[in-house]
């Protein structure tokens, strides 16, 4: 039984949704698109096991994985002439919190080391369905028109993995969440940081805990 599920209520986040629902094909798929941290997790090519676990604390959040299903259906549609699939790669997770800061999380039941080549695409994927669907709606995501500048300063890209399959990162990630704490950020991310995005870093899901519980929603 869930103790807590927090609803983000802020206009920034409910935008975004106003944004993707008004993007389907099908209205009636944005509840798909519409989840909690929790069955965001899930894992579907390892018997739909769950990343976060914690049913005492839980968030709402925006499945953009689950949109990309109805983008790739549209675009064949509007262009038939297509013959490849066109479904980006998008993370599992999005939330917004009340000062416009966006968090990008991709869930990842494996090794930290399996995580570092498949990644940078969804980082940099998701990135562009965001600034194409408000640009495709004649909507802003800020007063900035610069998404890369809009990125740099406000969007937060969290890898969220198991800690039973990362216990040599204990002490490196950490188990805890703080908000002006130090975060573990892989060598090979380190150059999207600052350039991409405002910041780029691994929890484990006892640290994703923590992170429900500050969000500022």
């Amino acid at each position: 039984m869930v103790i807590l599920m927090k609803k983000i209520t802020n206009d920034y986040f409910i935008k975004l949704c106003d944004v993707v629902k008004r993007s389907l094909m099908d209205v009636s798929k944005f509840d798909d698109c519409l989840s909690d941290m929790i069955t965001a997790s899930e894992d579907d090519s390892n018997d739909h096991k769950l990343v976060y676990t914690n049913d005492k604390i839980n968030m709402e959040v925006l499945k953009l994985d689950e949109y990309t299903k109805d983008f790739n259906k549209k675009r064949r549609c509007e262009m038939p002439e297509l013959k490849e699939n066109h479904q980006p790669s998008a993370v599992d997770a999005v939330c917004v919190n009340k000062k416009n800061e966006w968090f990008l999380i991709e869930f990842k039941n494996e090794p930290i080391e399996h995580i570092l080549k498949s990644t940078p695409k969804k980082m940099l994927s998701s990135l562009w369905l965001i600034a194409f669907l408000y640009s495709k709606l004649s909507e802003k995501i800020a007063d900035e028109t610069d998404i890369l500048k809009f990125a740099r300063e406000h969007v937060t890209f969290i890898t969220v993995v198991s800690s039973d399959k990362n216990g040599e990162y204990d002490e490196t990630i950490g188990t805890t969440w703080e908000e002006d704490g130090a975060f573990y950020t892989p060598n090979k991310f380190i150059k999207y940081k600052g350039y991409y995005f405002k910041d780029v870093y691994v929890l484990t899901e006892l640290g994703l805990s923590f992170f429900i519980e500050h969000f500022d929603k």
